[in-house]
């Protein structure tokens, strides 16, 4: 099918290009902030998100709203904006409806979501609004050339549109599409069965306790820990493998660079996955900072410890 060009429904790189400008818009709002409110946005820790999220559907609905003439600052400047099929601009409330379909997968990906909720029959859902809507939106924003509506537009009926072309008629969108978007989301519903059996190995399990040990530690706010390995080839083609337990700590203060903290995180691993004195490394990672979803803001100090150098220094 060949991609509508100069008509009225707004082609790819332009609808795309009016969403990295008001993201950058948005990103520099929230980094302004930020200069202010660091240490309560650092304190909020996970649910800073919810913040951005707020600023997002609030300017996202109202600027495609029919208050602002269905135009952020990115769709003013690119000359499009978003209509109904009778090239009416939006209410307020279904301009709200539209963003939340596309805002709400994004918001929760990335989300500190607890252990319990991931052991848990609300994996389900999660897995369904994430992964389902993340691929869905991005299949239909891709391979949908003919309307050019994604999820959100489909569900409340709006197009995004160039301004000073008149309205035309626009095919309905091609059945196969809405079939595969239909197998996206069964698909990202049913994940969760597959990886269950994950969650109930041995590794895995012993991992959480881990994790929760050291999210007990009163300096961090959470942690998570993976183990792993990796291949070096030399240069006379000789291959070295270390293996490794890397866990990363959000701190509640900014002292990413003490090693006697580093050092207690290293050893509550040793101390409660005792496979970690097998490995070659354990990777600390301290980290302090904020996510709003719109802004973030990171600073991080890698420590290394050898684990039986660890274990006979106790």
């Amino acid at each position: 099918m060949e991609e509508v060009q100069g008509k009225w429904i707004c082609g790819f790189w332009r609808r795309i290009g009016a969403l990295l400008i008001d993201t950058l818009f948005l990103g520099v709002l929230g980094y302004v902030v930020g200069l202010f409110l660091e240490d309560t946005f650092v304190e909020l820790g996970g649910w800073g998100r919810l913040i951005g999220f707020v600023v997002s559907i609030t300017y996202f609905g109202v600027m495609n709203s029919s208050l602002s003439n269905g135009q952020t600052i990115g769709k003013k400047l690119l000359n499009i904006r978003v209509v109904d099929s009778s090239n009416s601009t939006l209410s307020l409330p279904k301009s709200f409806l539209r963003y939340s379909f596309l805002a709400v997968p994004f918001s929760l990906n990335g989300a500190q979501i607890t252990n319990e909720a991931l052991l848990s029959y609300l994996m389900y859902p999660l897995s369904f609004i994430i992964f389902g809507g993340l691929f869905s939106i991005s299949y239909l924003y891709i391979f949908n050339r003919v309307t050019r509506q994604s999820i959100h537009d489909l569900v409340v009926g709006t197009y995004v549109v160039n301004s000073k072309v008149n309205s035309e008629e626009v095919p309905s969108v091609w059945k196969p599409h809405l079939v595969v978007v239909a197998v996206l989301f069964v698909t990202a519903g049913l994940v969760p069965v597959f990886t269950s059996d994950l969650a109930k190995s041995e590794p895995f399990k012993d991992l959480l306790a881990t994790q929760e040990a050291i999210n007990n530690n009163e300096l961090v706010k959470y942690a998570g820990v993976t183990e792993g390995s990796t291949t070096f080839t030399s240069s006379d083609s000789v291959s070295k493998t270390t293996t490794y337990v890397n866990t990363q700590a959000f701190l509640y203060k900014d002292n990413v660079d003490d090693p006697d903290i580093a050092k207690q995180v290293a050893q509550t691993i040793i101390n409660t996955y005792p496979e970690s004195l097998n490995k070659n490394l354990i990777q600390v990672t301290l980290t302090y900072g904020y996510d709003i979803g719109i802004a973030s803001k990171w600073n991080s100090y890698n420590h290394q410890f050898n684990p039986q150098e660890l274990k006979g220094s106790e």
